[in-house]
């Protein structure tokens, strides 16, 4: 797969099925209801990819401020996106996080995680998506299903974001973008 990167980070490392990337300050991927405001600053590290898929990796940030995180991105345009995020949130801990745009954010906060690093996954069927994580990459916990109706070929990577901080350094390991051969999105085995 050709990669490539939008928004220079402060520093990437590439190394086979892993990457680290280093969001500088005020990075940010959100187009904000309440304001109509739009950010658009975040280091994107993607690939294109056509039809169904599953994007999976570890993903490992260095937390330092609310809000600073690990994720992956699928993205069709600045209206048209997702973002499944590994986050420092501002309920005062780690956790799952995913936002969905279709003109404006939505921002929806899961699960605690006590973990320093998981396993994400995200897996298009048509234009039916499933968020998941898991501790172990065995077991799959679902975060959220949804539709949006996206174009066959979109970009889909990795990106650290910090939107108030100084920058957040994140760790993509075991990268896997392939095909998706789950007739189940919501429980795939």
């Amino acid at each position: 797969m050709n990669f490539q990167m939008i928004n220079s980070p402060v520093s990437y490392q590439c190394n086979g099925k892993n990457i680290t990337i280093e969001a500088g300050k005020k990075t940010d991927l959100f187009n904000d209801m309440c304001s109509d405001s739009r950010y658009s600053n975040f280091p994107f590290y993607y690939t294109l990819f056509e039809g169904d898929f599953v994007i999976r990796c570890k993903v490992a940030p260095e937390f330092k401020e609310t809000y600073d995180l690990g994720c992956i991105v699928i993205f069709e345009n600045i209206d048209k996106w997702i973002k499944f995020a590994f986050e420092n949130a501002d309920s005062g801990h780690p956790a799952m996080v995913s936002v969905v745009t279709d003109g404006v954010s939505d921002d929806s906060n899961g699960e605690k995680i006590d973990e320093s690093e998981i396993w994400m996954q995200v897996i298009r069927k048509g234009n039916n998506f499933a968020l998941h994580y898991s501790i172990d990459k065995e077991k799959w916990i679902l975060v959220r299903i949804f539709k949006l109706d996206m174009n066959k070929e979109v970009k889909v990577g990795f990106s650290a974001q910090s939107p108030i901080g100084e920058g957040c350094k994140v760790r993509f390991e075991g990268i896997e973008i392939i095909d998706n051969n789950y007739k189940n999105i919501r429980k795939p085995e």
